[in-house]
């Protein structure tokens, strides 16, 4: 139990203050103190630039089994970038900080192989950096059949593209997890929309053969 308490009527919660107190309690979670926790970030910080921003948002379970496992968060960068060779590696992971711990390589491995099948014509690697959740690839696949069967003669490839939120807000899963997948680009958002209210498009993703 932390040796503090707080009215929360006169608290504001500020992200560094949030972040402090994930710390604390990702600390206490682990039985370590807060220097060694800060430490522990740190090295986690090396590897990936742009943690510490991205904490806020985990919950604090999250962050103790990535500051327990910072040996095997080395490793799965490392697996990751054999993967997805041309992704932005802390982008992917700050759009699922999940994959850092979730899923053996063997499983990535196959979703790799498969997305690659699935999108001849759509740089895969920069698909997953910015849809991290099209690595549960049979939820994928089963929103891409949706959208045949809502849209009947739509062009995949052209749509994933130009308009990916079409078909990926069709996507169920176990990796569709408030804290996991942020900042949704497909996701309507108040005060950031387009012609008719609709919110405008994500970046087209580009043709592996246009790299």
């Amino acid at each position: 139990m932390m040796g503090w308490q707080m009215n929360e009527r006169n608290v504001y919660f500020t992200d560094d203050f949030k972040v402090r107190l994930i710390k604390r309690v990702a600390s206490d979670e682990l039985g370590i103190s807060d220097e060694e926790m800060e430490s522990r970030l740190q090295q986690l910080g090396a590897l990936l630039p742009g943690l510490e921003s991205r904490l806020g948002k985990a919950p604090p379970k999250l962050v103790a089994r990535l500051a327990a496992s910072t040996g095997q968060v080395a490793v799965r960068l490392l697996a990751l970038k054999e993967l997805f060779p041309q992704a932005n590696l802390s982008a992917m992971v700050n759009n699922r900080l999940g994959l850092l711990l979730d899923d053996d390589t063997a499983q990535l491995q196959a979703a790799a192989t498969r997305l690659r099948q699935l999108l001849p014509d759509i740089n895969v690697d920069k698909f997953v950096e910015t849809f991290p959740l099209v690595l549960d690839v049979e939820c994928f696949e089963m929103a891409l059949e949706d959208a045949k069967r809502i849209m009947p003669g739509i062009n995949v490839t052209s749509m994933l593209r130009n308009n990916p939120d079409v078909i990926l807000s069709l996507v169920k899963g176990k990796n569709l997890i408030p804290y996991d997948q942020i900042s949704n680009p497909w996701a309507r958002r108040v005060g950031v929309t387009g012609r008719d209210g609709v919110p405008p498009p994500p970046p087209p993703i580009t043709s592996d053969s246009h790299r």
